[in-house]
């Protein structure tokens, strides 16, 4: 009879990295100085991270997202650099931890091939994270989004929420 007795203690303290990312799809609503609309948008995240603290990492996300709007046949593609915040909730040596993460995205979106607007985006995200090994995460999220665009047309704020699958890498010190 053999016994394997599995450890987490995922590298989620002081003086460690993280990295990783995360995608998320969804469904979202504008509304601009003249009308509405609602659109579908597909967004990916990288980010890289140091953990000031145990259980709390900071870093940049540098990002990339396409978004369509119903009956509108152009579509929207950004580039994004951001700075997140995370807290994990339970003892690093837990397998499955409970994560929130804060983050704040300045994009430069393009349609159709041409500068359109630019974009700032808060994202609050939490969920699980299930640890495989002692370093790898992965992370299912319920994320929610506020963005404002700015471009020649108006403004317009979008509000989405959709689920969001991660991946993460904890570094050893």
């Amino acid at each position: 009879v053999f016994t394997t007795l599995f450890t987490a203690n995922a590298q989620i303290t002081k003086g460690n990295w993280m990295v990783g990312g995360s995608t998320y799809f969804g469904t979202s609503k504008a509304e601009s100085d003249s009308s509405t609309s609602e659109g579908t948008s597909i967004n990916m995240f990288a980010n890289i991270g140091y953990f000031p603290l145990d259980k709390l990492v900071v870093g940049l996300t540098p990002s990339v997202g396409y978004s369509k709007t119903k009956g509108n046949s152009d579509s929207n593609t950004g580039f994004g650099i951001g700075a997140f915040t995370r807290y994990y909730f339970l003892k690093p040596d837990k397998r499955i931890n409970l994560f929130t993460h804060l983050e704040y995205t300045t994009y430069n979106n393009y349609t159709s091939g041409k500068k359109t607007n630019t974009s700032n985006n808060f994202i609050v995200k939490g969920g699980p994270v299930i640890y495989l090994n002692s370093s790898v995460g992965l992370e299912l999220t319920l994320n929610y989004e506020n963005t404002k665009a700015n471009s020649a047309f108006g403004n317009s704020i979008f509000n989405t929420f959709n689920l969001g699958l991660g991946f993460q890498i904890h570094l050893e010190k």
